[in-house]
């Protein structure tokens, strides 16, 4: 289940803040998600691109100081008919309200992008004419206030119409979670589990009800499309735990399980029993902090080695021991390695 690692943020004392930072990055990352995404944006070019040979690119536009508001993800997508590809340039915003600079950093992380393709070219030294991909750059907001316009250079200047024409102008694909409406987001499954994103601070009524809907519209993926289900899955199993009260987490659980298909509720069941263990834990470990601060360092123990199984396959012996002696530290920093290494010898343990 290569598409279905987990991600930082697992442990039961773990902040909202961090899956926020981490979460929609991890859901996005893949072709297939971006994919998902591009169906569900008004104006998309989706049906001009072939997902299906998109790659995403390792690098990142966003500068240190912001990387608790944004994230991006940078992928190299080839048209679907002719020759040529296309930069989709994805800025995850997680700023609480509007921001009327969008517009000026999406142009200068475009600018940057063109200026790495211009100094690649020049470093190969190619006979060929200088040519530079076209970007698509896309917004995905999830904060409550409404865009009262989308994002331009223009809205931060006093513009007179005549001088309009010598500001750089391009358009921006936009995507406001919260207030996309259903028909909207159920063009695709990602679009659907997105519809839970943003039901997952509401009432429990309502998300029950909007669990149900998503576990359906998964459960009618084929089993070709089975890496897409797990990764979406995941990230249901992941968001349950991040926003909801541990009483209320296992009534959204029993959801999951009561609709999943029964070949795919093994695999849920591993998803999320962890947290069932979490929550008997905790109910043994009331009132006491000694036994509840080493109770809980046992469940972050048994955590890593069950993603690390769920990843990886079965775990080394020693390497079992090996992890039950780590400091807490090195155990937190072992959890963050997972986010990116692909194969156990990059986790370092």
């Amino acid at each position: 289940m290569e598409n279905s690692e987990p991600l930082e943020g697992f442990g039961d004392d773990a902040p909202v803040r961090e899956f926020a930072d981490r979460g929609i990055v991890w859901l996005l990352e893949t072709p297939q998600s971006l994919r998902g995404l591009m169906e569900i944006i008004p104006g998309s070019p989706a049906d001009r691109l072939d997902f299906g040979r998109a790659v995403r690119l390792n690098r990142s536009f966003v500068p240190d100081d912001l990387h608790k508001q944004e994230a991006d993800i940078l992928f190299s997508v080839p048209f679907r008919e002719g020759e040529g590809e296309v930069w989709v340039y994805v800025l995850i915003e997680h700023q609480s309200r509007p921001d009327a600079a969008m517009g000026l950093r999406f142009l200068s992380y475009m600018v940057q992008l063109w200026d790495m393709e211009r100094r690649e070219w020049r470093a190969a030294n190619r006979k060929t004419p200088l040519r530079l991909n076209p970007i698509i750059p896309v917004l995905f907001y999830t904060g409550g206030r409404r865009w009262a316009r989308l994002p331009g250079v223009d809205a931060l200047m006093d513009l007179p119409e005549p001088l309009r024409r010598f500001v750089p102008q391009f358009e921006t694909l936009f995507l406001s979670v919260r207030d996309a409406p259903d028909d909207v987001l159920t063009r695709s499954p990602l679009g659907s589990v997105l519809r839970v994103l943003s039901a997952a601070d509401g009432s429990i009524t309502a998300l029950e009800r909007v669990m149900r809907k998503v576990m359906t519209v998964l459960g009618d993926l084929p089993e070709e499309r089975h890496d897409e289900w797990a990764r979406l899955m995941h990230f249901l199993v992941l968001l349950i735990r991040h926003k909801r009260e541990p009483e209320e987490r296992v009534t959204l659980y029993n959801i999951v399980r009561e609709v999943v298909d029964e070949r795919r509720r093994p695999e849920v069941e591993k998803m999320g029993m962890t947290d069932a263990q979490v929550l008997v834990a905790q109910g043994k470990r009331e009132g006491k902090r000694e036994g509840r601060q080493e109770g809980q360092r046992e469940t972050r123990i048994e955590m890593l080695l069950e993603l690390l199984e769920v990843k990886f396959g079965a775990v080394p012996e020693n390497l079992g021991a090996r992890i039950a002696s780590m400091p807490d530290r090195e155990l937190r920093d072992a959890s963050r390695r997972l986010l990116t290494a692909s194969t156990l010898d990059e986790m370092g343990l």
